[in-house]
């Protein structure tokens, strides 16, 4: 194994921001230079990779490429009185630290992009460092080529792949949404859509186009290429990575490291809308979405382009697949009734069944055929033994009239109505494969030559000869001759052989990935409406307004104002315990080390929250969810974001035990509180003598909480001026993002009434189930399947002041919000031995794609400041309260 070791000297906290990449410029390329004291790793050069201690820009990441199995490692110099520690494992390979030295061991294995994060301590200061590195075969997949163009250089990359067709060579943009073209030679004359791209002087006042960009791309020859084309939708989908997608959440499903800004934006695709005729439709593609989207009238509506050369095949047909996928990782073996054998049974004989049937989970069924647009997402084989008297390997006519399978010969027909009423493999619709289908279970050297059918052991050594195929033919079947056919033609049935023509059958059936669609009140309704109408409609009480887009009209409650906090019985208000549990609130004596307070998460100035993905807890230690905001916390039946505690004076108490958090025991913090100086008086004062209690405390806390209340919006003034026929609280653009809220956006069927939220647990496609970042949710507290991946609703009053969202702090911006939920979100559809996992999470049915425009979006986005009042610093006044 070798072994490389960069030095820095002299590191003081402002060095390393310099390296953790505050002051770092994007240098893709690799031209960027070693800083002072360092020393570059001679034994491996990488002009490709600029010097890991510089990182993209906006990126906090140091970067290196490491060759499988090998050790990087690297040294800060500290001074005295720092400590560099690892806050985040690499997902990978393994990282340690100590003494400043950074050591990573590579896996054997494994190759992709691997990520951890570093945190150098001085004093009461931290800063965090992020390391990226990609664990390379021996032969690296990706490598980037200069861009031979000095104006095309400053916005554009090309990245050379080993892997995809047997190499092929992929242009992006370095900042791909900045760089946006209209479809082919249509130009972006939709209202309020322009395409931008930085070669509009080199293209001679030509329109930002894909077509433009093609034939100015080839002229240049960039890269040195001449043959620069739009890549197919499953060109695209060889770049995906899945592995990648899990390591940053926030990070769309492509290599970060080769291509560090391409996100959830949408690419063009070649495809066959390319016509004028094809009614304005062409196709894009999003890493965000990892799936081909059709959009109504959007050819003139600019993308982000991705450009590909070299020669392209379709992996999903037999004489272009470069390998196919081995046989112990194609197909799971089912019984009788659709349900999987045990794992060490697959290889079974099984002669005793008279069909052998499969779940095909090879990636060219789930991913090239859908994405060709022929929307198999499963499909299934049912292939015969040879000891039954209904489905041997025996011939089988097509004559019709032919009924009585126990005779010496059975029809086709009657065969599968046989085989559908006893729903073998638990399925009534079973076919004949087309030609194109059968072809998935054979393969044909790339250099031409026979067919051959593959997966033997699996396909029970099927016996050469005519199969039958479905063709588009009169007679509607032919035959296909395996494995010594040459083409895959079929010969068809015609009217002179129909009586004597005999197959072999092998049956398939398939279906559809769950999706959702657009909810069809939203289709063809997302112009602007007129605003003069719309405030009229939205003049008078909220129970009047048009009715709203939700699935459940009678569970739903209409957005308004809100009530008064209730305070319960057995723990009434009181000023004094509001001002007790306040101090306690802010006082870190509340922690074991006593230097980590419930406002350390929960800050006034940060919306009492804190404005991190996750919080930063005992010792340091990062936490496992984002803090929610305790605003309007009185209001909720359940607390966390798994639902664990009931009231508050549950949820109070349990930071303090958690050892991510505050790391004390109650028995011993009750302790120390008695003990304090002035915490007994105080407590006195409030819940007369006595010692103090962990009941008292908690029911202290909670009633502070209880007093922190949203202030009132621009929203909660429309409500009220509403009823009086005055609309103006709300600008044109708000009242549009208001109907666009409770209508085509949806939001209203999870977040309604007036804390803008059910109140219920949902899952919207975030769970990472079986990822590094796995979270479960309700599940982890219930243990029931149903609950895998329910996250509470939380409220959208005040949202903008409680970034970043979602339970893990996936996004950092609400436009990143609006623009997942506008793409439906991840569907995560299971696959292979995931469909058969009990616990495998199920996107709420509530989300659907929205398909929003730019419009809509910003409408939306103003409506969200709009229900966002000024964070409050303190408890509400007793008034406010209603006491």
């Amino acid at each position: 194994m070798s072994r490389s070791t960069f030095l820095i000297s002299a590191v003081s906290l402002a060095a390393l921001l310099l390296l953790a990449g505050c002051n770092g410029s994007d240098n893709s390329t690799g031209n960027t230079a070693l800083p002072t004291g360092s020393k570059p790793d001679t034994s491996k050069p990488d002009t490709s990779v600029p010097d890991p201690t510089q990182p993209d820009k906006g990126k906090k990441y140091a970067k290196q490429q490491v060759t499988q199995g090998d050790t990087f490692s690297y040294q800060y110099t500290l001074k005295p009185g720092q400590t560099l520690r690892v806050i985040q494992p690499a997902t990978l390979g393994n990282v340690s630290a100590a003494n400043g030295l950074v050591i990573y061991q590579a896996p054997l294995a494994l190759t992709g992009t691997d990520q951890f994060k570093l945190e150098v301590i001085d004093g009461l200061s931290a800063l965090s460092l992020d390391w990226m590195i990609r664990v390379n075969k021996p032969t690296p997949r990706f490598s980037v080529v200069a861009v031979n163009d000095q104006v095309a250089a400053k916005a554009w990359q090309c990245v050379s792949d080993a892997e995809t067709h047997q190499g092929v060579t992929w242009l992006t943009a370095i900042h791909p949404n900045t760089e946006t073209f209209s479809w082919q030679n249509w130009e972006a004359t939709l209202p309020g859509f322009a395409a931008d791209c930085s070669l509009s002087g080199a293209l001679s006042g030509k329109a930002c186009t894909t077509n433009n960009l093609i034939d100015y791309a080839n002229q240049q020859q960039w890269c040195g290429k001449t043959d620069w084309r739009l890549p197919y939708a499953y060109e695209m989908q060889n770049l995906t990575s899945e592995q990648d997608f899990a390591l940053d959440r926030n990070q769309a499903a492509i290599d970060p490291f080769f291509f560090p800004h391409v996100g959830f934006e949408t690419y063009w695709l070649k495809n066959d809308a390319s016509a004028q005729q094809a009614d304005n439709i062409a196709y894009r593609y999003s890493f965000g979405a990892n799936r081909k989207k059709s959009l109504s009238q959007n050819k003139r509506k600019p993308a982000s382009v991705i450009l590909v050369s070299g020669s392209y095949r379709d992996p999903s047909l037999p004489n272009q697949q470069i390998k196919p996928q081995a046989e112990e990782t194609s197909f799971i073996r089912l019984d009788n009734a659709g349900q999987p054998l045990a794992r060490n049974r697959q290889q079974d004989d099984y002669q005793d069944s008279p069909w052998r049937c499969l779940d095909d989970m090879r990636g060219l069924v789930r991913d090239n055929l859908y994405l060709r647009d022929k929307r198999f997402s499963y499909v299934y084989w049912l292939i015969p033994n040879s000891s039954d008297a209904t489905s041997t390997l025996r011939n089988y006519v097509s004559d019709s009239s032919v009924s009585n399978c126990a005779q010496t010969e059975c029809s086709i027909e009657a065969a599968l109505q046989v085989i559908n009423r006893s729903k073998q493999c638990g399925r009534s619709d079973w076919r004949l494969p087309t030609a194109d289908e059968l072809a998935l279970l054979m393969h044909q050297q790339v250099s031409g030559g026979e067919y051959k059918l593959l997966y033997s052991k699996s396909l029970n050594s099927p016996v050469a000869g005519d199969y039958w195929v479905a063709t588009s033919t009169e007679t509607g079947h032919g035959t296909l001759k395996l494995p010594m056919t040459a083409t895959l033609q079929p010969t068809p049935l015609t009217a002179q052989n129909k009586a004597t023509q005999t197959a072999k059958l092998l049956l398939i059936a398939s279906e559809f990935e769950p999706r959702a669609t657009e909810d069809p009140r939203s289709v063809r309704n997302h112009t602007k409406p007129d605003i003069t109408r719309l405030r009229q409609a939205y003049a008078t009480h909220p129970y009047h307004w048009p009715a709203p887009f939700v699935d459940d009209i009678g569970s739903y409650q209409e957005l308004g104002t809100m009530p008064h906090p209730v305070f319960p019985n057995h723990n009434p208000y009181d000023e004094k315990k509001v001002a007790l549990g306040k101090k306690l609130f802010f006082d870190p004596f509340l922690s074991q080390a006593q230097d980590v307070a419930c406002a350390s998460c929960h800050e006034p100035k940060k919306g009492w929250g804190d404005g991190r993905e996750v919080s930063i807890g005992h010792d340091r230690q990062r936490g496992k969810r984002n803090a929610p905001t305790i605003v309007n916390s009185a209001f909720l039946p359940q607390l966390f974001w798994d639902g664990r505690a009931a009231t508050l004076e549950q949820q109070a108490l349990m930071p303090i035990q958690d050892p991510l958090e505050m790391a004390e025991s109650l028995p011993n913090l009750v302790k120390r509180l008695n003990a304090h100086p002035n915490y007994p008086t105080l407590f006195d004062e409030v819940f007369g003598q006595g010692a103090i209690t962990q009941e008292q405390l908690g029911m202290a806390l909670a009633t502070f909480q209880r007093t922190i209340i949203s202030k009132q919006s621009q929203f909660d003034r429309f409500v009220k001026e509403a009823e009086l026929g005055k609309t103006d609280a709300l600008s044109d653009q708000a009242l549009w993002g208001l109907d666009i809220y409770r209508r085509n956006g949806r939001c209203a069927n999870c977040h309604m009434g007036s804390e803008f939220t059910n109140h219920k647990f949902e899952n919207v496609g975030l769970t990472y189930y079986k990822a590094f970042y796995e979270d479960l949710g309700k599940y982890n507290v219930s243990g029931n399947s149903h609950d895998v991946g329910l996250f509470k609703t939380p409220s959208l009053r005040d949202v903008m002041n409680h970034g970043p969202w979602f339970h893990n702090g996936l996004v950092d911006t609400i436009d990143g919000v609006i623009s997942m939920y506008s793409e439906g979100m991840a569907s995560n559809a299971p696959f292979g031995w995931s469909k058969y996992d009990p616990n495998y999470p199920k996107l709420s049915e509530k989300i659907r794609p929205l398909n929003l425009t730019y419009q809509e979006a910003e409408a939306l986005k103003a409506f969200l400041v709009a229900i966002t009042a000024e964070s409050p610093l303190d408890s509400a006044t007793k008034t406010e309260l209603g006491q």
